[in-house]
């Protein structure tokens, strides 16, 4: 599956390492440890949780990982509790098959089992030499192992069917997956009869810090490569958001509604680069659409407040020129008008607001002139002040 990934992801300029391991304990392992050894991990149902793998987020459940337990034909046994002191295969240390199996041991009650850290191809040699009891392979598919240990006499592989429920209220992770008669090989007829399995889902996690941009294409990645029919499901059935034991990443909520027209028609990292920007974009126009009721009165505001200042200038000079000042007083006070015009005059605002600009001029104007007739708001001439001047000339 991760190299099908791999390619994928490719075409898209991004390079995808896989790395081997020991399956699903060790994946946990890696992507959990500080600093981490890796970004995505492959890891089967029932192996952890969120609560002992924080920090995590899943991608979805991507297949069914059936559980294959075979067993030596000549021991009578027609359920795994039937195993009381079996030697059985049960996968190396850090697998998640053997985490499983040792769970599945436990909730069937078998007494003084003994499990061996043993690979598939490794158990599948021993179990036909006779060396172990029991096997336990877990596989998405017949492997090449699966269809040897089918295809010998002297192997049989055990049905979950009596006891199959209880195994599902037991380990609520599991389903049940059924192996069709004649669905390894129609031609050899294998197997002779249908076979119910036990299932785990196989999931995707990713490190919760992983980059945002990433996990749209891991999400599109999966559902390209697994959509299509799987050996114990059909065409559509993965990847989907559940069951998982981690939160769903939210980008992978997308399997409910399917991609955004924008990553339907357009390049990856194009429609990508769009909807963060539009994630950008609605906050601000939250924010944005208020401010523009006060726009225009703000606007406003401020282009009169340009002009309006000045009549405080203008209405001081008026008030000291009707203190009745002499002649200098008069001169000082024309002087600090006519500064006061050449700055209004350098004022520039918008065509619709020249009439209030106009009628300042305007009014320094209208002062300036009665300030030099010597004339009083009330229109009459001042009294003058000055010494008197000589009679009877």
């Amino acid at each position: 599956m991760a190299r099908r990934w791999a390619d994928h992801l490719l075409r898209e300029r991004v390079r995808l390492e896989v790395l081997e391991t020991e399956e699903s304990v060790e994946n946990l392992a890696l992507i959990s440890s500080a600093p981490p050894k890796a970004d995505i991990a492959i890891v089967q149902g029932g192996v952890g949780n969120e609560a002992r793998y924080p920090g995590l987020k899943s991608l979805g459940a991507v297949a069914y990982e059936a559980v294959w337990v075979f067993l030596r034909a000549d021991i009578p046994a027609t359920q795994l509790r039937d195993l009381a002191g079996a030697r059985i295969g049960v996968g190396p240390q850090g697998s998640g098959t053997r985490s499983l199996a040792l769970e599945l041991i436990r909730a069937a009650g078998v007494a003084n089992a003994v499990p061996l850290p043993l690979r598939p191809a490794e158990a599948a040699e021993a179990l036909i030499a006779g060396e172990i009891d029991a096997a336990v392979i877990v596989s998405t598919a017949p492997t090449a192992v699966i269809m040897r240990l089918l295809a010998e006499p002297r192997i049989r592989l055990l049905d979950f069917a009596a006891r199959a429920e209880a195994y599902l209220a037991a380990l609520p992770f599991l389903t049940l997956v059924r192996l069709p008669g004649g669905s390894v090989s129609l031609a050899e007829d294998i197997p002779a009869e249908p076979v119910t399995l036990l299932a785990p889902v196989v999931q995707v996690l990713v490190r919760e810090d992983i980059h945002p941009k990433i996990v749209p294409l891991l999400t599109d990645t999966l559902s390209i490569a697994q959509r299509p029919r799987q050996f114990f499901s059909e065409a559509g059935t993965f990847p989907r958001p559940e069951p998982t034991e981690w939160p769903l990443h939210d980008a992978a909520k997308h399997y409910r509604y399917g991609p955004s027209p924008l990553r339907r028609h357009l390049p990856f990292w194009v429609a990508v680069t769009i909807e963060r920007t539009w994630v950008l974009v609605i906050p601000m126009l939250t924010v944005l659409i208020p401010l523009l009721r006060f726009g225009p009165p703000l606007l406003r505001w401020q282009i009169e407040r340009k002009i309006y200042r000045w009549y405080r200038d203008v209405r001081a000079i008026e008030a000291e020129y009707e203190q009745q000042r002499g002649a200098a007083d008069r001169l000082a006070l024309i002087n600090r008008l006519d500064r006061i015009a050449e700055l209004v005059a350098s004022i520039r605002v918008p065509l619709s607001y020249g009439r209030e600009l106009y009628d300042l001029r305007q009014h320094i104007d209208f002062v300036r002139g009665l300030i030099d007739s010597g004339r009083s708001l009330g229109g009459s001439a001042k009294p003058h002040r000055g010494p008197s001047p000589p009679t009877g000339l």
